[in-house]
């Protein structure tokens, strides 16, 4: 048995989670900051559950991720297996710990857990984990993330009815969860006028021809020798090619660097990691390598040298360098954004709302009869179900023209806000709205229209009573109630066995 001692706000987050459970809501979502110490709180529930004879899985998205958890369970003292593609699997223990990708190709070897336990859940809505998930019906599912969001802002509300969320980045700050920082940002934007957007991000081609720019590599190599020369530092880059040509500047200018990403032999990703963590490599360059989960105590600085317009990655990766370090009490971290991502998303110490409303990103609204619909495809043509008419297509977007204006590399330190936290005794439990009286207050939240309440409340809707509640709250006469009763009746006799 450890001798790890929750502190209060981690009991707090376990005994909101179990309030779910026993509520009857199977399926909750955890939000805690990086830094809060998710494993440590979803261990401490496994090593429970485990006590009352119940199987067990975490399963992680990496294999760095699976190493780290490992780690935390052995503290705890938590028996565990491995379940990856390099382990021996040793079923009998009641306690796993699962690389996603095998977990699914293996999930009818494997025993039926009781519980299961997500990390950095938002990728969840992703096909792998869907595998897992309808294999496991009667499972608990816990997923806990710091940024309850797929790409594009969608929300998680499809795999969960439930949000619990813990304390905020400034309020683990105060209690020396976290450290302190001081943000650097550029005066001038880099222009970003030729690069395409696509499911909300940019293209990364178009954005490695702007950022391999050698005033622009140079740049990076420049300011983290003003700002923060002699510090451990992780540099976030677009892609492999930018990743490689920064470490090669960096080492052209005399500060130890290395390069890693997704194909690097994992023999050599764990020695470069090794190394890293010893402070013999100084830099250590990715392409989204080393953003969730990667914790290194003694990283001082993180260089943001790749623009996105995913608030989970920001935060990922900006947040990195703000784990405390036992070895140096008055660690500030340095935060240098070439890319002026701050402006997008804040500063990582920004308060969000996170919420399980649902979304338009599953649907269209239709721009002639203004309804939120499900297009039909009707021979290669998005056709609106409600009124008939053919949608415009939808096209990659490109921004403004393809002119490249000049990099002013003058950086400036930013004036972050330690003080703000939520207002006291707000909730900290949040259900997934599912009546049309919870649906329209959403709407109201977010903006939208009345048809978008009666779209997503049809989805909980199972008798003709039901379409007329949807009709009076939305105001709508009863014929609309018993057309969409005749649809609802016609679309489930098509579903069932002749």
């Amino acid at each position: 048995m450890s001798n790890i001692t929750l502190r209060p706000y981690q009991q707090d987050f376990i005994n909101d989670v179990r309030e779910r459970f026993k509520a009857k809501k199977r399926h909750v979502v955890g939000v805690a900051p990086c830094g809060s110490g998710k494993t440590i709180m979803t261990g401490w529930m496994i090593r429970e559950s485990a006590k009352r004879g119940r199987r067990s899985i975490f399963f992680v998205h990496r294999r760095e991720l699976i190493r780290q958890t490992s780690l935390a369970f052995t503290q705890l003292g938590i028996e565990h297996g491995i379940i990856d593609s390099k382990s021996p699997m040793q079923l009998d223990l009641p306690v796993q710990i699962a690389s996603v990708q095998t977990l699914a190709r293996r999930i009818d070897k494997i025993p039926a857990p009781d519980f299961l336990v997500c990390d950095e859940c938002h990728h969840i809505l992703a096909g792998t984990y869907k595998k897992i998930l309808d294999h496991c019906p009667n499972a608990y599912l816990l997923g806990v993330t710091a940024t309850p969001l797929r790409m594009g802002g969608v929300t998680l509300n499809d795999a969960f009815d439930s949000m619990v969320e813990s304390l905020s980045v400034n309020e683990l700050i105060k209690l020396g969860n976290l450290t302190r920082f001081k943000y650097f940002a550029p005066l001038h934007d880099i222009d970003l006028s030729a690069v395409r957007s696509k499911f909300g991000e940019f293209n990364q081609d178009d954005l490695a021809n702007v950022m391999m720019d050698n005033a622009v590599v140079g740049d990076v190599v420049g300011k983290y020798c003003e700002l923060a020369l002699g510090k451990s530092a992780i540099c976030y880059c677009v892609n492999v090619a930018h990743s490689i040509e920064v470490a090669k500047s960096f080492n052209a200018a005399g500060i130890p660097a290395a390069h890693c990403d997704g194909e690097t032999p994992q023999s050599d990703r764990d020695i470069i990691v090794d190394e890293f963590r010893r402070g013999n490599i100084k830099v250590l360059c990715n392409a989204e390598l080393f953003g969730e989960g990667f914790d290194v105590p003694n990283m001082q600085a993180v260089i943001l040298a790749r623009p996105t317009q995913s608030l989970t990655l920001f935060i990922q990766q900006s947040m990195r360098p703000l784990r405390p370090d036992p070895n140096d009490p008055n660690k500030v971290a340095i935060i240098i954004d070439h890319v002026k991502n701050y402006k997008r998303h804040g500063f990582p110490n920004t308060h969000h709302e996170w919420s399980l409303d649902p979304n338009t990103e599953h649907f269209t609204k239709c721009p002639f009869c203004d309804e939120w619909i499900k297009p039909r495809h009707v021979k290669g043509k998005r056709i609106c179900p409600e009124c008939g008419k053919e949608l415009p297509s939808g096209k990659t977007e490109r921004v403004g023209s393809r002119e490249r204006k000049t990099v002013d590399g003058d950086l400036v330190q930013l004036h972050v806000d330690f003080d703000s936290v939520p207002k006291p005794n707000e909730t900290a439990i949040k259900e997934k709205p599912t009546t049309p009286e919870e649906l329209l207050a959403a709407a109201k939240r977010k903006g939208y229209k009345t048809g978008w309440v009666a779209f997503q409340s049809m989805k909980y809707a199972v008798s003709y009573e039901d379409f007329k509640h949807i009709a009076d709250v939305c105001g709508y006469k009863r014929g609309w109630a018993h057309h969409k009763w005749q649809d609802f009746q016609t679309k489930i006799a098509c579903k069932e066995p002749a």
